[in-house]
């Protein structure tokens, strides 16, 4: 047995509390990407929606199809560019709502629809993020767009890079509302305004505009902290085995680790795969930042970096390198402990395989 266990009146805590500070003209758009950030696309896109959130957000064809199979039918927005003529087909057949930030991505767009109706888009603009977007001065390229009625532009968004650094995110934001205006100004309408993902929602209530993009606040897992937020998402499974070792005994791979004394060993059926110990890897080799890498790694020396599971509300040490699906607990100094007993794991939603089953309690 092991599980993802997601507490529903916890969810809806979390829920509520973002509705409680939102004020009556900005929407909300749930992102459910990477699996429904963790906690199952399906159900908990369900979740939302049973909760009042009538506006989703996806990364991938995938995701978005999966969506309208299982019956949703509220307003869906990709977030990602799409290349592929057949998916672009599909999405466009399935209502998904696409979002355009190239010439490229709206020619293909066109050339794919064969549809009467207008094709709904957002418009994606790159204030400084350097991914997705036209360029926040391309104006030609985005007047291109807007001069063709044959496109309905839903809405209009950038992403911020660095929502945490108030100086720079506010240059995003008043490079996104300096081309709105102009725009505006020409006689353009841009739909629905919006900028701010999680943390800026937080930190900056004046750039909300007309709707929210919210992922990891609704999980209660932020860079800030808030009032009343609980972390959603335990990991769950079983003892499946229980024995005890002699001193100088090997355990798991590569022998690295070696018994000190008699040890009393449980063995839970989760490992590496399932998401134990998944660590974001490192994306940013700059010196300064390889610098920082070696002097974290040099801490971790003086430091107890093993894992820790709970069972029966006590912490115990994982020992031994991880497998693919097994871990080692020392349970020496433990009496109560039996096979089946639960173990809750460090593991979040994210880190989470998708494999692994989500119940929602």
């Amino acid at each position: 047995m092991k599980k993802l266990e997601i507490n529903k009146n916890d969810l809806k805590n979390n829920i509520d509390i973002v509705k409680s500070k939102l004020n009556k003209k900005t929407k909300i758009i749930a992102v459910v990407k990477a699996n429904g950030m963790g906690l199952g696309l399906i159900e908990y896109s369900k979740f939302l929606i049973e909760n009042g959130i009538d506006f989703l957000a996806v990364a991938n064809f995938d995701e978005a199809i999966a969506l309208r199979k299982a019956d949703i039918k509220t307003k869906i927005l990709m977030l990602s560019p799409i290349i592929d003529k057949k998916e672009l087909q599909l999405l466009l057949e399935n209502d998904i709502t696409l979002s355009v930030g190239s010439l490229e991505q709206y020619k293909l767009l066109k050339e794919v629809s064969n549809s009467q109706e207008k094709i709904k888009i957002h418009l994606q603009i790159d204030t400084g993020f350097g991914r997705y977007g036209f360029l926040y001065n391309d104006i030609n390229s985005i007047l291109e767009i807007l001069k063709d009625d044959s496109i309905f532009i839903e809405g209009t968004y950038t992403h911020f890079s660095k929502p945490e650094d108030k100086k720079w995110t506010r240059l995003q934001f008043n490079r996104f509302l300096s081309l709105v205006k102009n725009l505006e100004e020409k006689g353009y309408n841009l739909g629905m305004l919006h900028t701010s993902a999680s943390t800026a929602f937080l930190k900056y209530p004046e750039m909300w505009l007309d709707a929210i993009r919210i992922g990891s606040v609704f999980q209660g897992r932020t860079l800030i902290n808030v009032d009343g937020l609980i972390k959603i998402g335990k990991f769950k499974t079983s003892i499946i085995e229980i024995k005890n070792l002699p001193k100088d005994y090997n355990i798991s791979y590569g022998n690295t680790y070696k018994t000190k004394k008699d040890t009393k060993i449980a063995i839970i059926p989760v490992g590496y795969m399932d998401g134990l110990n998944k660590n974001k890897l490192r994306d940013d080799f700059s010196l300064k930042n390889n610098l920082i890498s070696i002097c974290m790694e040099i801490k971790k020396v003086f430091k107890d970096n093993s894992i820790k599971v709970k069972i029966n509300n006590e912490n115990y040490r994982v020992i031994g390198r991880l497998g693919m699906y097994h871990a080692v607990i020392d349970i020496t100094n433990s009496n109560n402990i039996n096979i089946g007993d639960e173990v809750e794991l460090p593991i979040t939603p994210l880190q989470t395989s998708e494999n692994i089953r989500r119940e929602y309690i």
